[in-house]
């Protein structure tokens, strides 16, 4: 009888997480896309051998197809070589829910396929806990968890192939879904700070301990209140960091037309920010520094969202706690924004494991299920 191996899965707008527990987790951008566009060079390369040496998996540059209950789910381009298409899920259907949407699904098995590929694993057992919105949790968990969760068990194939010759299989991870756990988003993040490792509550959560939790994800926020250990209120803000960039990249467009052949993605404006200090690369090399707009943009977002705290800080705790956790993907750029905002009024802490809070929080879930259960 073979063990089952716990794994985490965050699938997220923009990144997709995956961690296989006490392990350290991973990310690849959550975008898919035909490969057939982007590796169309206009013949055949099977008919010759342009990769005579090993090929070894390149979790920037994948094309994988995804073979579930002997159903294929299509063969796709997933990270870097896909994120060329400039397509996120937003994008497409702002309102889709996480888990009706195929994008996530796909990165969610290829995910996790994936992490088998980094540890060496095959013919694994997989017990999965998922993080989801809380507003498509909280309404009914059995239901959501008998919809939901068990459409995703059953037997998964991933098939990795060589990028330069695509019926070359370089790789193949079989793993069975025996397990599906959905752990909301932001109460996982609670979770991280409230629990030791053996399990047990920590002393100052045992008593009434006031806790507000702002996770700001790239299109929503979910935001919950805790007494305690005890869940008093959540919430979901239909808004996040892709409103912040479509903002952006409308203003770059608007005031630098005649520099920029389009209008930005919304993971250009993503990966300027974070990655290239707020400079876009325009027409003939030349620099467009963004960072007034930025700065402009995120302040008035996060003017907008302390409004937002304190109304429902208000409402769970006649207008005060004794903490609130700032987490999510989003608080890396806008901590310092909303600590302004807030900062006189409220004690704010932002966790020092980046957008990884959520699937770290989970595993802390699980552990104290387990010990609660024990």
């Amino acid at each position: 009888m073979r063990n089952k191996v716990r794994i985490y899965v965050d699938g997220g707008n923009r990144l997709t997480k995956v961690m296989e527990e006490a392990k350290k987790p991973f990310s690849f951008p959550t975008i898919v896309s035909e490969p057939g566009i982007e590796l169309d060079y206009g013949t055949s390369f099977d008919l010759f051998d342009l990769q005579s040496e090993s090929q070894e998996i390149d979790f920037d540059h994948m094309l994988v197809e995804i073979i579930k209950d002997g159903e294929s789910l299509g063969k796709k381009l997933v990270g870097k070589a896909a994120e060329n298409k400039g397509v996120l899920i937003r994008d497409r259907n702002r309102y889709e829910k996480k888990y009706n949407d195929e994008v996530i699904k796909f990165c969610i098995l290829s995910g996790i396929a994936s992490n088998f590929v980094k540890y060496e694993k095959n013919d694994q057992s997989v017990d999965i806990t998922i993080n989801q919105p809380l507003v498509e949790y909280v309404s009914n968990k059995k239901a959501f968890s008998n919809s939901h969760g068990e459409p995703l068990k059953g037997n998964v194939k991933v098939l990795y192939y060589n990028t330069h010759n695509t019926s070359e299989v370089i790789k193949e991870i079989v793993f069975d879904i025996e397990s599906v756990t959905f752990c909301p988003e932001a109460i996982a993040t609670f979770f991280h700070y409230s629990v030791n490792e053996s399990g047990t509550i920590k002393d100052e959560y045992m008593k009434s301990k006031k806790t507000i939790v702002f996770d700001i994800g790239s299109g929503q926020i979910n935001v919950a209140a805790f007494n305690g250990l005890k869940s008093i209120g959540v919430n979901t803000f239909e808004k996040g960091m892709l409103d912040c960039y479509e903002k952006v990249s409308m203003m770059l467009y608007n005031n630098f037309r005649e520099k920029l052949d389009r209008k930005p993605y919304t993971y250009d404006i993503d990966n300027m920010i974070r990655y290239n200090d707020k400079i876009l690369k325009a027409k003939k090399g030349e620099n467009i520094d963004a960072s007034g707009i930025v700065h402009d943009v995120f302040d008035g977002f996060a003017y907008e969202l302390s409004k937002d705290f304190r109304e429902f800080v208000k409402t769970k705790f006649i207008g005060n706690c004794d903490q609130a956790i700032i987490c999510g993907g989003g608080s890396e750029l806008l901590f310092d924004y909303l600590s302004d905002y807030l900062g006189n009024d409220f004690y704010c802490v932002k966790p020092d494991t980046a957008q990884y809070h959520n699937i770290i929080g989970s595993m802390y879930y699980r552990i104290y299920k387990d010990a609660a259960n024990n």
